[in-house]
């Protein structure tokens, strides 16, 4: 594998796994998070409405999110002021009876960089953009590898690492 090559994981029972090899690739003094995952919402119902809902198919696939990352200790959670970002973490949310996702709008990116910048070092973070949000937030966090989501792509993960490198999951 290359150096700035993330890792992709396909399978819920590796989560755990990466999360321990990931915090293992640094020091903890470097911590600005213990973990920070990042997905794109799941399928949403419209192409032309820009506040559509979620999907059934992406009601699915918000259970299978909210199942890979059951175990994972997530603490806090952003979203964008679309609702199928909402959706897309609810179930999660629910499930760990987690308080309310911080929203902030999509427009703005760079206001959720520094919402993750000040979060504290044991936090455990699930953040739901857009796919074209997702690559700005990568960067502006300084993760080096560059990233594409295609429009009719969903179903990826991105684990952050507390020193910036990217894991990939994908559910």
């Amino acid at each position: 594998m290359h150096a700035t090559s993330p890792l992709v994981v396909r399978s819920a029972a590796h989560v755990r796994a990466a999360l321990f090899a990931s915090a293992a690739l640094v020091a903890p003094a470097a911590a600005a998070h213990k973990a920070l995952f990042v997905v794109r919402h799941a399928e949403k119902a419209s192409s032309t409405d820009p506040d559509t809902p979620l999907a059934g198919q992406g009601e699915d696939r918000a259970q299978r999110l909210a199942s890979l990352l059951r175990n994972a200790g997530v603490t806090h959670v952003f979203v964008s002021d679309k609702k199928r970002t909402r959706q897309t973490a609810q179930v999660l949310v629910d499930q760990r009876g987690l308080a309310a996702p911080v929203v902030l709008p999509a427009a703005d990116p760079g206001k959720l960089v520094e919402q993750l910048r000040a979060a504290p070092p044991d936090a455990v973070i699930l953040v739901v953009g857009h796919s074209d949000t997702i690559p700005a937030i990568l960067k502006g966090l300084g993760v080096k590898d560059a990233v594409t989501i295609r429009e009719d792509q969903y179903g990826r993960v991105f684990l952050v690492t507390a020193d910036f490198r990217l894991v990939e999951l994908a559910y």
